[in-house]
């Protein structure tokens, strides 16, 4: 809906002194006030600004309308502001958010911008823009832009910058946009930041991937499938290792990821690249936590010994009478003879309380509560596969 439409619209009933008509607001009546912190730097790291920290900027309302009246009487859903950015101090040419490949990690537009338009919708005259999101615009900014002189670095200290700020005004059509020929831009006005570098994306979540190999005979349909854990920063899980293995991206052989995908420096010691060939596991066989990132090259694969620990044995999370084994045919931890009882019980890893299991014998959690099922035959399954990989808990089975 055209600016001029809603104003012909309008004008029809100007004889009803309710009824508001549009207007462009005047040159110069958009006004952004410099924030009170003037000259003072602030510090976007996350060591000093939590999530919900950020600079708050303000400004007037444009006055879009004859008498004042909200805009939302006429066009559904207000107004809505954009914040501009520059580090140069130019707005003349404006960075393409279509032309990123996430995927790639690559601008693939042209790169001669010379400001950001930050991702966030505003709809108040005083906002709060959180460090984070001011602080991801800038760094696209730095790492697209050939306008850029220095380029910031993963670990390196960042230098105060003075960044030009620029706030756009349009009115939101509500379910078609925005209406045409209502944009209007304010005045600028300058901070000083301290920034940091990061990703200046959201990086997709990786895909998971299968792990065949020797210690499930290079099944697809049983083999391990290793997840995106965020904290870790790695595709992670359990795994039986026992001699050679890869992974694939799907379950089957039409891609893999080898040796060739990995550098060895970035891998546990148990762990030798043989090129393009399958990669060898050098440890002792049994169930491992496998941490993977593929961008970084980094294959890091540590020994998990799983311990019945309970009443029965004095809670004695270091008693090796009570290791659990792995049984090939049926993908789990096993133990058979087992003292349980249902004065309380658990499973520990590596002689310690650091990792432990309980709850809900289908849902077993960290630090969960001691179980009170008695049986003799303990099974614990803690490996996601194809068949539960969109369902996955660690479970158990007493029999």
């Amino acid at each position: 809906m055209a600016l001029g439409a809603v104003v012909a619209m309008s004008s029809c009933t100007d004889d009803n002194d309710s009824n508001p008509t549009l207007i462009k607001p005047a040159a110069g009546s958009f006004v952004v006030f410099q924030p009170e912190f003037g000259e003072n730097v602030v510090d976007l790291s996350p060591s000093v600004m939590t999530a919900d920290d950020g600079i708050t900027l303000t400004w007037n309302q444009p006055r879009y309308t004859d008498n004042g009246a909200p805009i939302g009487n006429l066009a559904g859903s207000g107004i809505v502001y954009k914040v501009l950015l520059s580090p140069s101090g130019k707005f003349t040419k404006a960075y393409d958010p279509t032309k990123l490949n996430e995927k790639a990690g690559k601008y693939e537009g042209d790169a001669d911008f010379d400001y950001v338009t930050m991702d966030n919708k505003f709809t108040s005259t005083v906002t709060t823009i959180l460090a984070k999101d001011l602080n991801m615009t800038l760094n696209r900014w730095n790492q697209f832009s050939s306008q850029a002189t220095t380029v910031w670095q993963e670990g390196v200290d960042c230098e105060a910058l003075k960044v030009y700020v620029k706030v756009v005004a349009r009115i939101d059509a509500g379910i078609g946009g925005t209406v045409d020929g209502s944009e209007v831009e304010s005045n600028v006005v300058t901070i000083n930041v301290k920034p940091y570098y990061m990703l200046p994306y959201d990086k997709p979540t990786p895909e998971p991937i299968f792990m065949p190999g020797n210690g499930n005979g290079w099944n697809h349909g049983v083999c391990p499938v290793l997840a995106w854990d965020d904290d870790r920063d790695a595709l992670c899980g359990y795994a039986y290792m026992d001699g050679e293995f890869k992974f694939t991206p799907q379950p089957n052989w039409d891609a893999e990821y080898n040796g060739n995908n990995f550098e060895q420096g970035l891998c546990s010691d148990n762990i030798t690249l043989n090129g393009g060939g399958n990669i060898q596991f050098n440890g002792e066989p049994g169930m491992y936590f496998l941490e993977v990132n593929l961008d970084k090259k980094s294959l890091i694969a540590t020994p998990y010994a799983w311990h019945l620990v309970g009443a029965f044995n004095e809670w004695n999370q270091a008693d090796d009478s009570q290791i659990m084994t792995y049984d090939t045919s049926e993908h789990c931890l096993k133990f058979e003879n087992a003292g349980v009882t249902a004065d309380g019980w658990k499973f520990a890893a590596n002689g310690g309380w650091d990792v432990n299991l309980g709850g809900d014998v289908d849902n077993l959690t960290q630090d969960g509560a001691n179980l009170t099922v008695e049986g003799t035959t303990i099974r614990l399954y803690l490996e996601r596969t194809q068949a539960n990989m969109n369902d996955f808990k660690y479970r158990c089975t007493v029999e």
